[in-house]
């Protein structure tokens, strides 16, 4: 029951990732239309609601994929958001860009008894945890770019995080398609605890011991949004993320590339 549940937050973190993004796109397409009032127009987006489902492959050796539907939720207001598990306050925002403090859920585990390899079934799970940090956005005419650092306030993996991203969203009429890149930094302790095989695992399952320091995953993703009514919108998502050698070294890691797949439907209050 609790590798279920726990199965179900990572799950819900990727899915509410990719699907509140829109409203990062909406806030450009505000600012395209009338640089002036968008922040304002922002303000009003409020609350939203909607239901979607997610696919995700694994990095890990003997864990394919994992995927499920679920329920979407999430707030934009003048001073607080929450974008799936991510929350925050707005420390700065104007029609140009936003500074924000924010606190996350982060997805990232493994559990050695969700994989079909018997070695990595005598393997220590690696568990998720709380991350804490900064994010500065600027919107401009020629695209969105952000950057965010955060690190881990439970002592979980006792690491630190950084992503910077850019993104320009291409408009029809009632299409938004907006594709995206970035880079994903983790450092050595990030990496130690969610890839490295100590001395002990190392003789219980036969892989050789492996330490890994910092690496740096880039990745690039496509989100659509379909405005289907003043309200009502259709969301996908496809994102792939290259991880690093420090990363794919590893001897629980059998895959270079993961792929994440969402798609919903959102209602905008």
């Amino acid at each position: 029951m609790k590798n279920t549940v726990l199965g179900r937050l990572i799950l819900l973190t990727l899915l509410t990732f990719t699907l509140c993004e829109p409203v990062a796109i909406m806030a450009q397409e505000a600012w395209e239309e009338h640089p002036a009032d968008a922040a304002a127009q922002a303000d009003k987006w409020g609350f939203n609601a909607g239901a979607g489902a997610t696919l995700r492959t694994s990095e890990y050796k003997g864990i394919d994929s994992l995927g499920s539907p679920l329920p979407l939720i999430g707030y934009e207001g003048k001073w607080l958001y929450l974008r799936g598990l991510s929350g925050g306050v707005h420390v700065y925002r104007d029609r140009y860009q936003e500074f924000n403090v924010q606190v996350s859920y982060l997805p990232q585990s493994f559990y050695a008894s969700w994989s079909d390899n018997d070695r990595m079934k005598r393997l220590d799970d690696r568990y998720s945890s709380l991350m804490a940090g900064l994010n500065y956005t600027l919107r401009t005419q020629y695209g969105q770019a952000s950057a965010t650092v955060s690190t881990d306030v439970l002592g979980v993996n006792n690491g630190v995080m950084a992503d910077v991203s850019y993104a320009y969203p291409v408009r029809f009429e009632n299409v938004m398609i907006t594709p995206a890149v970035g880079v994903q930094w983790t450092d050595s302790n990030y990496n130690d605890y969610y890839y490295s095989i100590s001395s002990s695992e190392s003789r219980s399952s036969g892989f050789k011991e492996y330490s890994p320091e910092s690496a740096f995953s880039p990745y690039a993703g496509l989100t659509m949004r379909m405005l289907l009514t003043e309200d009502w919108s259709i969301i996908a998502s496809a994102k792939a993320l290259f991880l690093g050698n420090e990363i794919t070294d590893s001897p629980m890691v059998e895959r270079t590339t993961t792929y994440s797949f969402s798609a919903g439907l959102l209602y905008a209050f």
